[in-house]
């Protein structure tokens, strides 16, 4: 089963803009409609999109858990992943799609190559993030929450899943969409986006004092969603 199609998918969204792309912070209205598109398209696509944000455990946090609330080094931190899809087929084993996105609007004038370096950092931690991702520990979360984990709704909307997560196959997306202004791409070309990866994973990796390995198999893909500008990371 191939993964959904990001080009298609935010070109649908950003053909529905109203004006909400203007906003300062566009991203959640983003996130509401990319939910919509996902689910509007299930039953062409076999994709089913789960109705809120799930946790998922992580070896590489973005941001790191409390150390009274949890050791990130031995056992990972966790993370929200912003949209989680599922296969509707009915065979075994289950497809799974993990997918964290940024959006953020062009720099304006002299800042625009920092804005698009600031973007770019954030987008390799979330990259870095899925690529630490531990389907074991994960399932293990949706089954037996911790207090700071635990929310209400884990009995209806992930327990019926649990039993196909650790079976399954996984693939996993990141995307960056830019509003307007003019792409750089000297920063976004592959080959930097591949070392800025490299480099954040091998920082997590000396503080959990493991043995770092290069990420490079991600397939990195960029392309014009009118006067917008898709940059999508897969595995």
């Amino acid at each position: 089963m191939y993964p959904p199609n990001l080009v298609e998918i935010f070109t649908s969204v950003c053909n529905r803009d109203n004006g909400a792309l203007k906003w300062g912070n566009p991203e959640p209205w983003v996130h509401a409609e990319l939910f919509a598109e996902f689910e509007a398209q299930a039953q062409n696509s076999g994709w089913i999109p789960f109705t809120t944000e799930v946790p998922y455990v992580t070896l590489y946090p973005v941001q790191m858990p409390k150390p009274s609330n949890r050791d990130w080094k031995s056992i990972g931190a966790v993370k929200w992943v912003d949209l989680c899809l599922i296969s509707e087929e009915t065979e075994e084993p289950k497809e799974w799609c993990w997918f964290e996105f940024k959006v953020r609007h062009a720099g304006l004038s002299q800042r625009a190559d920092k804005a698009a370096m600031e973007a770019r950092d954030a987008f390799r931690k979330d990259i870095v993030a899925l690529l630490g991702l531990d389907v074991n520990a994960t399932a293990d979360i949706w089954e037996n929450p911790d207090c700071f984990t635990a929310a209400y709704w884990f009995k209806e909307i992930l327990e019926p899943h649990i039993a196909n997560l650790r079976p399954g196959n996984h693939h996993f997306i990141c995307a960056f969409l830019q509003l307007g202004g003019e792409f750089n791409k000297a920063i976004w070309n592959r080959e930097d986006i591949l070392r800025q990866v490299n480099s954040w994973k091998a920082h997590r990796c000396r503080q959990r004092g493991e043995e770092f390995f290069e990420s490079g198999n991600l397939k990195v893909s960029s392309s014009p969603i009118g006067d917008h500008q898709l940059v999508v990371v897969e595995w």
